[in-house]
């Protein structure tokens, strides 16, 4: 076996330890719920019911505005983009084990409804030829399949969207939260789920903004049954891994755009991380083919056309041939920023911030959706278990910190040595 697994030198090995993980008993065994079977019946009857406004209708506003309604709670959801606007996302997500059997003690989605999974791990060399293979099962979702469960799952008229939150008035009897339409709301709780460019976080914290970690994750997804022949085994069951100097490439497989689970319908997903200097090499890969300068992603189907021609070259010369035959058969790759975000304080009287909002996780740490559910599920937990709101939120507060600080942390030490940023 050699002693090197990439074409560097450096420590050969992606560690897959220090996750996010959450009771599997959420929710479930702590409120004494009976099956669910009856949907209905999954909602604790709690005597201190609260109105909770949800900021955000990603993942962590779906997970909290789930958990806090199964806690017993009001909730409604509002969510900035337009209807029919909320584009299919095929981004690929790592399910933990933990987030899915709470999706399934719900009755919200069986694991073989919403995840896939890996068998084992390759390590490539520039060949493409696996020099290492870690025997572990990975499990595997996409943005779009975990959204259309969440969503599907919540009453009708309780996920708003077009509703850009424009700010918050805090009161004795809780928050007055108002909106770009001029309509506001009374609540008990304000929960911003908003992601790492949330407005919300900037007027209480505006000091902590995401800094910039110095590369860009390429993304993509490809249907599997454009697989070549000589390539199914090669996605299908396998978590694919290469390094070049500064670069990570990685694939898994991801349910259908329509949530799809048998092989051949299913989604390869991929990702590239690649440097890219702050500055004019990055404002040029961020303008799009409609003449926009965007300034932390550039969406599906808005790469220019010589930015897509250097994208291809370079993985003709740095990737192995089937990760370079990924990237050129993709007809809508995209860019996402990197970042780092951490806050000190979560809680402000009645609002509270969670997941990307507060804590921008570097992927690498496959933590995003999971810390995301984790601040949502412990945020419901606090609640329920504490005599009043000011002493939940400040037990929450306290956990969510840590562990959001440790997460940063790991991750940034991860994807400084996987890109070479040392």
């Amino acid at each position: 076996m050699t002693d090197r697994v990439y074409d560097y030198d450096g420590p050969p090995r992606v560690c897959h330890e220090g996750h996010v993980y959450y009771e599997s008993d959420v929710m479930q065994e702590r409120y004494d719920l009976p099956d669910v079977g009856q949907r209905e019946q999954t909602v604790a009857d709690v005597e201190d019911r609260l109105d909770v406004v949800v900021s955000g209708g990603s993942m962590g506003g779906l997970f909290a505005a789930t958990a806090l309604r199964q806690a017993g709670h009001d909730v409604t959801v509002y969510e900035e983009t337009e209807r029919g606007k909320m584009r299919e996302r095929g981004a690929g997500i790592i399910a933990h084990p933990e987030m899915l059997t709470y999706l399934e003690e719900q009755g919200i989605a069986d694991w073989d409804q919403i995840a896939t999974h890996t068998n084992r791990t390759h390590h490539l060399d520039q060949t493409g030829k696996p020099v290492d293979v870690e025997g572990h099962a990975t499990y595997t979702t996409s943005w779009d399949t975990v959204y259309r469960n969440l969503r599907d799952d919540l009453p009708e008229g309780t996920y708003r969207m077009g509703k850009e939150t424009t700010g918050v008035e805090q009161h004795a009897d809780g928050v007055t939260v108002s909106f770009a339409d001029g309509e506001q709301v009374e609540a008990d709780l304000l929960v911003v789920a908003e992601g790492y460019r949330s407005p919300m976080r900037e007027q209480f914290v505006p000091e902590r903004t995401p800094e910039y970690s110095g590369y860009v994750a390429y993304r993509g997804t490809l249907p599997e049954s454009a697989v070549l022949p000589e390539y199914p085994s090669t996605f299908s069951d396998v978590y694919n891994l290469y390094h070049a100097p500064r670069s990570q490439f990685l694939t898994y497989p991801v349910p259908g755009p329509n949530g799809e689970m048998e092989k051949g319908e299913r989604r390869i997903n991929w990702v590239w991380y690649y440097p890219f200097e702050e500055g004019e090499a990055l404002d040029d890969l961020l303008y799009d083919n409609r003449g926009t300068q965007r300034s932390h992603s550039l969406p599906p189907g808005l790469m220019r056309e010589a930015v897509r021609e250097q994208q291809i070259a370079i993985a003709g010369e740095i990737l192995p041939p089937q990760m370079e035959w990924l990237v050129r058969q993709t007809a809508e790759p995209f860019v996402q920023c990197i970042y780092d975000l951490a806050i000190p304080q979560l809680v402000f009287d009645d609002v509270c911030v969670l997941g990307d909002a507060a804590f921008f996780i570097r992927p690498h740490m496959a933590a995003g959706t999971a810390h995301a559910a984790a601040d949502a599920l412990e945020l419901a937990e606090s609640i329920y278990n504490a005599d009043d709101l000011d002493t939940a939120l400040a037990e929450w507060e306290r956990d969510q910190v840590e562990m959001g600080y440790r997460l940063v942390e790991e991750a940034r030490r991860r994807g400084d040595r996987y890109t070479g940023q040392f």
